[in-house]
């Protein structure tokens, strides 16, 4: 049963001043689409209002190939490009572990401007009590050799364990509250087997904080029920704030001394860490990469249409949960000519998906949700946007569950009236969109359209929900992305991956699933692309034929 609040554990005096010396960790878990780039995001712009000496250095892994969550971060403008980390491909629980502690150990090390703070943000498919096994370490023994070289420390060579150089001081679980009850469901169903309702259950139940996010797509009732089944699952102690866009004031979530080892088992997974047991990439793999050749016979795996290539995962990097326990794969679609607007949004977003408002669209149009970035992520900044410190939640400081409001809520009545129309147009188009495509849970990545031309499209879903944003201009209209404005070996290393006449316009889309039909899915956005008529238009014939949405503002 969890309580409103806890008081951060108490330290014995010996481990004090070596606490006191570790990176402080935060890591955000929670599952596909529940919110964990916009907490992230929240956190940066907070932190960097308050106190712009404020060193944080962020890592963003996503289990799909391309990872857009760290773009959209990167191209933000909140953190320097050495501050953030990029690990996609898999997942920092289980087969990129090691490249984990890695790049943790060497953030930590740096001394010569040294990091504040370190946020992680796990995969959608992450169990955080896995990661959290990474950074368990002889603190309680610290004379036992026997015990340091078990979690991989060389007196040659420095500490290269977790435990040695960082400590986790928060974990913080999103939950997306119009998703969870429905997800949960079958959890029991032995017919199902290990499907990742468990995994929603193992997020909550390693937490020191749950954060109840998307409020405003469910109802009272609903709310209180979801808050009761977290409640139920969640360890004693756990903090539950409710919030909407994930905003909450940093302090529930970064800096708060909750997190205590002994709270959680974490045995089997140090168990299969100090063993060695984590699969590594193939050597066929590294030896690609050493070329500087993409690993794992991409060519193999691309499906090339035509109009477009669909990129599905590699069969040779090492195994992971999500995929052997969960069956959750994903594939990236590419094209490089636009969507024509209306038939994208009436046959696809709007066919298979509910619209979820903005809430920052009446202060800029420039708000991301979610993950992933290869070599052609890069994007113009998106507008920037009030922090979100504080912002009305002073009432959660002390364990309370109070949804951040500004403005007047419509009677309960009616609002719970347009949240219940609002499901049932999403379950019916739910039921149209799994038999079309598959179990689709999440769905991120740039787009562009004709009636655009020259503006980054941003799609992002999560279950049922749906939102489109515009993040800035292409890079290929930025003078920053050219000499002198940018080191000419940079600007040409970037300017490899764009495509004459067009620059670095694409679209480049992640689909995260179950039984995924990446044919079909292929056909039908191929059908939104322009055709070979109307790419002979041009520019100014597109405009004509699909509107401009700058004269159309």
């Amino acid at each position: 049963m969890a309580e409103p609040t806890q008081e951060p554990p108490a330290v014995a005096p010996a481990h004090a001043k070596k606490r006191e010396k570790l990176l402080p960790v935060t890591l955000i878990s929670g599952f596909l689409g529940a919110g964990k780039s916009t907490l992230l995001r929240n956190i940066l712009e907070a932190k960097k209002a308050d106190d712009e000496s404020f060193r944080c250095a962020v890592l963003v892994n996503d289990m799909a190939e391309l990872n857009i969550d760290t773009s959209l971060i990167a191209a933000s403008g909140l953190v320097r490009s050495d501050e953030v980390v990029s690990m996609q491909n898999g997942c920092v629980c289980c087969n990129l572990s090691g490249d984990l502690i890695e790049q943790i150990v060497g953030l930590a090390s740096n001394r010569e401007t040294p990091f504040d703070y370190l946020v992680i943000e796990a995969s959608g498919v992450s169990e955080p009590a896995a990661i959290a096994a990474l950074f368990e370490d002889c603190h309680e023994d610290d004379d036992d050799d026997d015990h340091h070289h078990q979690h991989g420390e060389h007196e040659a060579g420095g500490p290269t364990s977790l435990g040695s150089v960082a400590r986790m001081d928060t974990i913080a679980t999103v939950v997306d509250s119009a998703e969870f009850l429905q997800n949960l469901e079958g959890m029991d169903d032995p017919d199902r087997g290990a499907d990742y309702p468990r995994l929603l259950v193992d997020q909550v139940e390693c937490s020191n904080v749950v954060l109840l996010n998307k409020t405003d797509l469910v109802s009272e009732p609903q709310l209180r029920e979801v808050r009761d089944k977290v409640t139920l699952l969640a360890r004693e102690g756990v903090r539950v704030l409710a919030c909407q866009n994930a905003d909450v004031d940093v302090k529930h979530v970064l800096d708060t001394g909750l997190y205590r080892s002994g709270d959680f088992d974490l045995s089997k997974f140090v168990e299969r860490f100090a063993s060695g047991n984590d699969e590594k990439p193939k050597a066929c793999c590294k030896k690609a990469e050493a070329r500087g050749e993409s690993p794992c016979c991409k060519r193999a795996r691309t499906i090339d249409s035509g109009k477009s290539r669909v990129l599905l995962p590699s069969k040779k990097v090492g195994k992971t949960r999500h995929g052997e326990d969960y069956k959750i794969t994903s594939f990236v679609y590419k094209a490089r000519r636009p969507f024509a607007p209306g038939r994208f949004f009436e046959r696809f977003v709007d066919a298979f998906f509910v619209m979820e408002e903005d809430p920052d669209e009446e202060e800029d149009d420039g708000d991301d949700e979610d993950d992933e970035a290869g070599t052609e992520t890069d994007v113009d900044p998106p507008p920037k946007k009030k922090p979100r410190s504080g912002s009305g939640d002073e009432g959660a400081a002390t364990g309370t569950d109070e949804t951040n409001e500004e403005s007047s809520p419509p009677p309960p009545e009616e609002a719970d009236g347009a949240v219940r129309a609002m499901q049932e147009t999403g379950a019916a188009r739910k039921a149209k969109r799994t038999e079309a495509l598959g179990s689709l849970l999440r769905a991120k990545g740039y787009l562009w359209q004709a009636n655009s031309h020259d503006l980054v499209g941003y799609i992002s879903t999560a279950g049922n929900a749906a939102r489109l944003e515009t993040l800035g201009r292409w890079k290929c209209l930025e003078p920053s992305s050219y000499p002198p404005a940018r080191a000419p070996e940079s600007s040409k290393a970037d300017r490899g991956t764009w495509v004459a006449p067009y620059g670095d316009r694409r679209q480049e889309l992640v689909f995260i699933g179950q039984d995924l039909k990446h044919v079909e899915l292929q056909r039908l956005l191929d059908e939104y692309l322009l055709s070979d008529e109307e790419m002979a238009l041009g520019v100014d014939g597109w405009k004509a034929t699909f509107g401009d949405i700058m004269l159309d503002a």
